[in-house]
């Protein structure tokens, strides 16, 4: 029996059945009307920024990160114990919870996420009409699916699947890291109308990616049947060993102490191709509507390339505990499960490469012109993730003061939670422009509820902040979105 192969056999499977919790990158909703920001404009291509030209600062001009799920919050893992002072997980024997009030929370397919971007340099100007912007920045979005039968199964074990298959095809998990150029180019047309396009050339650092095309789990009386035909494809700097028959036989690690992370950071491989897509237009003058689509594109993982194949199909009918009473020589009843998993699944190892895509995201936003000083939006965003579509909306009120403060309140249904309250302060113009913004500023006061969090942070150097009021002809220099 080979150890090494037993635990890879049981990691990937674990990988499918949901421990592995892993990592799909959303931008801040609430930073989507305050335009003040430049940054805003990477959600919509179309939005031109106030400041005739904008500079980001290496890596503090923009730091997001965000962490979350769609059904969870604390209080539904960890309770208060009912006699003392102590806190214990809800499966607990005192904490007397209903197992069916956790899985009603649940979808049919669920997900957890976390992600993390830089801008390394971005700046923008305008032109006349057009304004022009520049983005190089790091991404880390990762993104794991799993099915709601996977808990049904962990709470009440296989009774609730007697002559039936729970089934665990939706899993999916993505974990990509990629630098990104962008170059974007709006221009308005009239008064009303402004459209906008951003091309982006993308280099892959690491990937990993499921592609799940079966796993199902089946029971009777007397039986259990597992199935698997699932692909892990991943793109890290390990080489991949194989035993003498041809399966895998984990990663050499050793070349790990020859990398250096620098230049493994500023290499050039595993080239993919994006471009984002926007329109704001104006029907009335205090109405405007905006639609965009981002992150458009894929990118081709050649570079250290790894396809780990695991298929297979186990059926287990018991252990004649009679036999092994009389007969010694057949072994521990685990090493005969264990033995007989090694013999029903293999995983085999190729290098082929493969493609990813970003994870489109789609905005359609409208907004209402309640003064110059102040405007009521709303803003919904969708997106797949692991072919789940993922549902988010907003609704926001966004005041600007004086000049160099502007403000917004927000309010989301987002990841399986309605109690998402969010803030965004924005303070100066001309010379520096400092911003914090947060959907989940709420998770301050009841966090323990919330089911998410993420906040984005950053310093712009700023020039042109002013409004010009000459002639009619003169390109409009917006003070929000309108």
């Amino acid at each position: 029996m080979r150890i090494n192969k037993n635990i890879y056999i049981a990691s990937l499977l674990v990988l499918n059945l949901g421990l592995f919790t892993t990592l799909k990158a959303q931008d801040s909703q609430t930073l989507y009307y305050i335009n003040r920001v430049p940054q805003s404009s990477f959600m919509n291509p179309a939005i031109q920024p106030t400041c005739n030209f904008f500079l980001g600062l290496p890596v503090v001009s923009s730091i997001q990160m965000g962490v979350g799920n769609n059904a969870f919050s604390l209080t539904d893992i960890v309770k208060k114990h009912p006699t003392n002072d102590s806190l214990i997980l809800f499966l607990h024997p005192d904490a007397n919870y209903d197992k069916a009030d956790f899985i009603a929370k649940l979808d049919d397919n669920n997900m957890f996420f976390e992600d993390f971007q830089t801008d390394l340099l971005s700046f923008g100007f305008r032109v006349k009409k057009m304004y022009f912007t520049f983005n190089l920045s790091e991404k880390l979005n990762a993104s794991f699916n799993y099915p709601k039968d996977l808990m049904v199964l962990a709470l009440y074990g296989n009774e609730k699947f007697f002559n039936q298959t729970a089934d665990f095809s939706t899993m999916g998990v993505n974990l990509l890291s990629w630098r990104e150029y962008g170059l974007g180019i709006s221009r308005q047309f009239g008064k009303d109308l402004t459209i906008g396009i951003r091309g982006k050339v993308l280099f892959g650092h690491v990937a990993a990616n499921t592609e799940n095309k079966s796993m199902g789990f089946y029971s009777s009386r007397d039986s259990i049947y597992i199935n698997a035909n699932t692909v892990v494809n991943t793109s890290i700097p390990l080489e991949a060993k194989t035993t003498p028959e041809g399966e895998f036989d984990g990663f050499d690690e050793s070349g790990l102490d020859n990398i250096d992370p620098i230049d493994y950071a500023l290499q050039h491989n595993n080239m993919g191709l994006g471009v984002d897509l926007g329109v704001y237009y104006k029907p009335f003058n205090n109405l405007a509507l905006s639609l965009s689509i981002i992150d458009l594109g894929y990118i081709k993982w050649d570079t250290d390339v790894t396809n780990l194949e695991l298929k297979g199909d186990f059926t287990f009918k018991g252990v004649d505990l009679g036999e092994q009473v009389i007969n010694d020589s057949i072994g521990d009843p685990f090493d005969l499960i264990i033995d007989s998993l090694e013999n029903s699944f293999t995983i085999s190892n190729n290098a082929t490469s493969f493609t990813t895509g970003l994870g489109t995201k789609v905005y359609f936003g409208a907004s209402w012109l309640v003064s110059k000083k102040f405007d009521l939006s709303f803003l919904y965003r969708g997106y797949y993730l692991n072919d789940h579509l993922n549902n988010a909306y907003t609704f926001s009120a966004n005041a600007r003061p004086v000049r160099w403060i502007s403000t917004t309140i927000s309010y989301s249904i987002m990841n399986g939670s309605y109690n998402n309250i969010g803030l965004g302060l924005v303070l100066g113009g001309a010379p520096l422009q400092l911003y914090v913004i947060a959907d989940n500023a709420s998770a301050a006061l009841w966090g323990h509820e919330t089911t998410s969090v993420n906040f984005r942070v950053g310093l712009n150097i700023a020039f042109g902040c002013r409004q010009k009021t000459k002639a009619a002809d003169k390109p409009l220099l917006r003070t929000g979105l309108f």
